[in-house]
This record gives structure tokens, C-alpha cells and sequence, in this order.
């Protein structure tokens, strides 16, 4: 009988020790979320951050639009035989850069870039040709020639070397 009672006893005393150990995990577990959570608060706020002094240097600092990562080139299009005429417009990736208002025209590009000629709302035809491409151009561009007539159409892809 006294060996029962004492195997019970064992058996609530460890029943205490892990709901007492699991009262302390809980414990713990809350205070940290609850300091976890103050210090995600104070750390939005920007003015408090910036008194900290806390920098996170990979964050670093974002590109803007007009930023490239690599060098630009340049091709001269050119009007063959023909005077001016600001209705045929160029189009560079779908969006209107410059119109022809002058025989030749330079324009700065990026590689991959699509050189289109817009001559839907020229009232004469119009033959237009790559005239001349930085070094950093493929040879191929140049010289690329197109025959536009009251149409879009696409002179050349540009590629760098």
C-alpha cells in the first residue's frame, strides 16, 4: 500500500514539475513576443530609426528611372533623298523619341532597343536608313534600311557588341 502511494505521489509531483515548466515556457514566450512586437513598433517609425542610428547598409539606395546600369549608344537615322518632314515620327520601343525635322537625326538607345518609323500621318513616302552607330553597336544596325508609306514599321533591333 505504501509503495502505491508513493508512485502516486511521484506521478503528481511530475505532473507539477511539467505544468510548472510549461507555465515558464508560456511565460517566456510572451514576453519576448510582446518585446518583439514593441521593437517592430518603434523601429517604424522613421525619426526614432534614424535616432538609433540603425542602418541596414544592404538596403541601399533604389534605382531611379533614368538610371542605366550599362553604357547607352547612339545611332544617326537619316532621310534618303528627301527633304524634312516632322510628321514621320521615330519610335523607339513603342513611344515617340523625335520626329524628322531635320535629314538626319541621332538618337540614344539601349541594347535591345526597337527602332520603329511612324508614317501613318506623312502625306509622301519615306525611305529611312541607319546612317551611323557608335562603337559599342553591332555592325549589323547599320546601314538597316526601311520603306515606310502611311505605316508603322520596324527599322531595326539594336544589339550591342
Amino acid at each position: 500500500m505504501k509503495i502505491n502511494f508513493k508512485r502516486n505521489n511521484d506521478k503528481v509531483s511530475q505532473t507539477d514539475k511539467t505544468a510548472s515548466l510549461e507555465k515558464i515556457l508560456f511565460r517566456t514566450c510572451t514576453i519576448f513576443f510582446i518585446v518583439l512586437i514593441s521593437v517592430q513598433i518603434v523601429l517604424s517609425v522613421p525619426s526614432v530609426r534614424a535616432h538609433l542610428n540603425i542602418m541596414d547598409k544592404s538596403v541601399g539606395l533604389p534605382l531611379g528611372s533614368d538610371e542605366y546600369l550599362y553604357g547607352r549608344g547612339k545611332v544617326t537615322l537619316a532621310l534618303i533623298d528627301e527633304e524634312p518632314d516632322p510628321q514621320a515620327k521615330i519610335l523607339v520601343n513603342g513611344e515617340q523619341i523625335a520626329v524628322f525635322d531635320k535629314l538626319e537625326k541621332p538618337i540614344n538607345v539601349n541594347d535591345g532597343d526597337v527602332i520603329e518609323i511612324d508614317g501613318s500621318e506623312s502625306q509622301i513616302n519615306h525611305m529611312i536608313k541607319v546612317q551611323n552607330a557608335s562603337s559599342n553597336i553591332d555592325v549589323k544596325c547599320i546601314n538597316a534600311i526601311a520603306s515606310i508609306q502611311r505605316n508603322i514599321k520596324k527599322l531595326v533591333k539594336i544589339q550591342f557588341n
